[in-house]
C-alpha cells in the first residue's frame, strides 16, 4: 500500500481517462475513470511537501448505493494500490443524475 504522503498530482496525470476501482471498508466496489486531476496552490498549507490536489471520478449512477462519503481503497492496474482514503459523492458540472461524481482530496 503506497504512503498517502507519497501521492501527488503529477503521479496520476498519466492516468487521466482510465479505470480505477475503489473499495470501501464495508466491501462496495466502484469502477470510476479519473475525468480530472487538479492541483490546488492556494490550499496548500505552508511548508508542506507537496501541492494540495483533487481527483474526480466518474461513473454511471444506476446501481450505486447511496452514502454520504466513505473510505475507500483505490486500485489502478499501473500504480500501486493506496487508501484509505476520505471520497465524497458531489454534482456533476453537468448536472445529470445518470453519472455519479466523486472527489478525493489530499492536503
Amino acid at each position: 500500500m503506497t504512503d498517502l504522503s507519497q501521492l501527488s498530482a503529477a503521479l496520476f496525470t498519466p492516468h487521466l481517462n482510465s479505470v480505477f476501482t475503489m473499495t470501501s471498508e464495508e466491501g462496495v466496489v466502484i469502477e470510476a475513470t479519473l475525468t480530472a486531476c487538479t492541483e490546488n496552490a492556494k490550499g496548500t498549507m505552508p511548508g508542506s511537501p507537496r501541492t494540495a490536489f483533487s481527483l474526480f471520478l466518474e461513473c454511471p449512477a444506476d446501481g450505486l448505493p447511496f452514502f454520504n462519503g466513505a473510505s475507500f481503497t483505490v486500485t489502478h492496474p499501473q500504480m500501486p494500490a493506496f487508501g484509505p482514503v476520505h471520497m465524497e459523492r458531489i454534482l456533476s458540472e453537468a448536472g445529470g443524475a445518470e453519472r455519479a461524481v466523486f472527489q478525493i482530496t489530499f492536503n
